[in-house]
């Protein structure tokens, strides 16, 4: 390679690390939204059963710009725990705490990690979200969650991860969330029915959630 071409590569790198570092010093302009506590204590059947907050040493390894936590039960007594953590800003090459994590480190063993579809986008594909299913001791719980990033849906950390610089890069806004939904199990029942209920809440909650995750 010719010394001038050497040069003008030189250039070019320092161009762009210069702006990738002045980039992610810059606060990027978030569309207004809504504060969670004033989520709704309603969601279609579901009413509000309980809130909770988190303690202060979660708080602190969490570091959510905003967050709730909120039990809800539907006419039949069916239980759903709903967890949300927003970030207005995060950064590239950190992640949201995924359940898949912070379980575990709980005491909590996993048994089942896949994916079920939540429903269907406008062009009919499906939007597919995690299913957790973990044990510890005598008691089993199921967890659905996801990633949500301006208005997208996103299972995969990875897919997350690539949209957050996607984005970043594209339009300046680096927010995102994580969304859970905690389903209680019996030692010995089929996930099956527990799934479809934490499925029909987390369709419920999803579509209120724009005006707290802006899209």
């Amino acid at each position: 390679m010719k010394l001038n071409n050497r040069l003008i590569v030189i250039s070019v790198l320092l161009l762009l690390t210069f702006g990738m570092r002045t980039w992610a010093n810059v606060a990027p302009t978030i569309p207004d939204r809504k504060a969670f506590k004033d989520f709704p204590d309603a969601l279609g059947e579901w009413k509000l059963s309980s809130t909770a907050t988190l303690t202060e040493s979660i708080e602190k390894i969490l570091l959510a710009d905003d967050y709730l936590l909120k039990t809800y039960r539907d006419p039949n007594g069916k239980q759903a725990d709903l967890f949300v953590a927003y970030y207005r800003s995060q950064r590239a090459g950190e992640s949201m705490h995924s359940p898949k994590n912070c379980l575990p480190g709980s005491g909590w063993t996993p048994t089942v990690n896949d994916t079920v579809v939540l429903q269907k986008d406008s062009q009919g594909k499906e939007v597919r979200i995690n299913r957790y299913v973990v044990e510890n001791g005598t008691d089993r719980a199921l967890a659905l969650y996801w990633y949500q990033e301006n208005g997208r849906v996103i299972a995969s950390e990875y897919w997350g991860k690539f949209y957050l610089v996607w984005d970043a890069l594209r339009t300046g806004r680096r927010d995102g969330a994580i969304v859970r939904v905690m389903v209680p199990l019996h030692r010995n029942e089929s996930i099956d029915g527990p799934t479809e209920i934490g499925l029909a809440f987390a369709r419920t909650a999803s579509s209120g959630l724009p005006a707290y995750l802006p899209n």
